[in-house]
């Protein structure tokens, strides 16, 4: 749920102070085996492949070409959940799994969260007759929704996405419209941005807080950001459904 704009003291801090001898040219090299689906682990088999730097696109701590920016190296999440100031490192937004400054270990840690959903998503994808060769795009944007929300959102968009195409839907649609409709108008991080950050409140103006409307477009506005920084990237990479 990261924000390219959204640059905080913390983030300045950590650009200008000493990585405890981390080398954020080796922070790319990384190669973990995650599938033996030879093509989801095309695509997320380290942090260069396509998926990843979707992702990383997405939070927005890289472009889309995998250049870092400064989010990357650092910054406070911007749910601020509970009131709670959590650091995010790595290129997945490690949500205060690795200690400050360490981005190689936030940057395992990110590789092992996407690892842990693939086969499960996988599977889901192929319960709904859904060929994963065909609908790439829309499998990186599962993984996208297990590493930003609840597990509960990536495991319904499959089905949701699935009905979409069967509806007729073309593919960015069914994308944006699972998306949103995944989350079940719940999703307290978001809608604590939405009801804070002036880039969300001047786009909800027309809608009254907190409503169902209101909720739908918040998640729709974040939803759809992060769809087009999906596509943006993969299309970067040369990959196409």
């Amino acid at each position: 749920m990261i924000r390219p704009w959204q640059i905080t003291s913390f983030s300045l801090l950590m650009l200008i102070t000493p990585l405890f001898g981390v080398s954020t040219s080796e922070s790319f090299s990384l190669v973990i085996p995650i599938h033996r689906n030879y093509l989801v682990n095309e695509l997320f088999s380290d942090i260069n492949s396509p998926g990843n730097i979707a992702i990383c696109h997405a939070e927005g701590n890289c472009q889309k070409n995998g250049a870092f920016t400064s989010l990357y190296y650092g910054h406070i999440d911007p749910s601020k959940l509970g009131g709670k100031r959590v650091l995010n490192q790595g290129f997945c937004s490690d949500y205060g799994k690795s200690k400050a400054g360490d981005i190689n270990a936030a940057n395992r840690g990110c590789l092992r969260r996407m690892q842990s959903r693939l086969p499960r998503l996988t599977n889901l994808f192929k319960q709904q007759n859904i060929d994963i060769k065909q609908h790439k795009t829309a499998f990186v944007n599962s993984v996208d929704l297990w590493n930003q929300a609840a597990p509960r959102v990536s495991d319904n968009f499959p089905k949701l996405y699935a009905a979409n195409i069967r509806y007729g839907l073309p593919v960015d649609s069914a994308i944006r419209n699972a998306r949103v409709d995944a989350f079940n108008h719940r999703a307290r991080g978001l809608f604590n941005i939405c009801g804070r950050e002036p880039y969300y409140i001047n786009r909800l103006a027309f809608y009254q807080k907190y409503s169902r409307s209101w909720k739908r477009k918040c998640i729709d506005i974040d939803q759809n950001r992060r769809r087009l920084a999906i596509n943006a990237a993969l299309k970067n990479k040369g990959v196409f459904d």
